[in-house]
């Protein structure tokens, strides 16, 4: 199944206890997300179990790598994700692993050297999009194209963005708000409309790595929303249903492990007993 994995790191939040001021989630204007969470599949996710707090043990555990292996260590990622010729036992703390169907099939879009060390752990090909001098709207809408351009010849695309989590760990509200805008109009809104209009069968699922509160400036091991949409299995939901934090935690079928979240990404698939279900 061609599938498109788009990590929103840092996307998920939690309500300021002092201030009363809603999530950056709730606050944005994100129609592209919302309408995806409406015509999918809208749960969550618990990504890490008793593993230590970190946004790299995270991101390996959505792609199904099994942290009782070892904890990868961060600055091994970044230089084994750098251009060059490094081989993998270079690196100690380093473990090859697959994700089923994709490994040797996918790529990886995104402009983190620590992501692309993951992707190329998981034999996944590395895409290269630095351009100096653009702006965050340029640079998300070429991870656009290079997503849209990539799953016609593999069968998995990893998009990996960062944004909200940068000016999360600032403590900056309205920059996470506006980095979540800017994400779902030049990155989401392209992909979603392509993934909605292809006659290729294709899963798209948006996620983030952990829920990471502007008001603390750290991570926080809760479930984070997910979204799954499938274009052969397309039906109108709740109309009044958006993509937030509270909501992905009362859908049904709430929550998928790690595992549970590759497993489904690599083998979902639609009956047609499913699809006459009107929900």
């Amino acid at each position: 199944m061609k599938t498109i994995l788009i990590v929103i790191a840092g996307m998920a939040d939690l309500p300021d206890p002092i201030t009363r001021r809603d999530t950056p989630l709730n606050v944005a204007n994100i129609p592209s997300l919302h309408t995806l969470a409406r015509r999918g599949e809208l749960t969550s996710l618990s990504p890490l179990g008793s593993h230590d707090i970190s946004h790299v043990n995270s991101t390996l555990s959505l792609l199904g790598y099994d942290l009782d292996r070892g904890e990868p260590s961060t600055r091994e990622l970044m230089e084994y994700g750098l251009e060059g010729g490094a081989l993998l036992t270079d690196f100690p703390t380093l473990r090859p692993f697959i994700i089923p169907g994709f490994s040797g099939h996918g790529v990886c879009v995104t402009t983190s050297a620590w992501v692309r060390g993951v992707a190329k752990c998981a034999l996944l090909k590395p895409l290269d999009i630095y351009s100096p001098g653009s702006s965050d709207a340029e640079i998300l809408e070429t991870m656009a194209e290079l997503a849209i351009n990539s799953i016609k010849d593999n069968e998995f695309v990893l998009v990996y963005v960062d944004s909200p989590l940068k000016a999360a760990l600032k403590g900056d509200f309205d920059s996470k708000v506006t980095a979540l805008e800017l994400i779902d109009r030049h990155l989401v809104t392209p992909v979603a409309d392509f993934v909605w209009k292809s006659e290729l069968l294709l899963h798209l699922a948006v996620t983030t790595d952990l829920v990471t509160p502007w008001h603390k400036q750290r991570p926080s091991k809760l479930s984070v929303p997910v979204v799954f949409y499938f274009n052969n299995h397309d039906w109108e939901g709740d109309p009044d249903q958006k993509l937030t934090e509270e909501e992905s935690l009362y859908t049904e079928g709430n929550t998928y492990t790690s595992s549970d979240f590759m497993r489904y990404l690599s083998n979902f698939s639609v009956s047609d007993e499913e699809e006459e279900l009107p929900y």
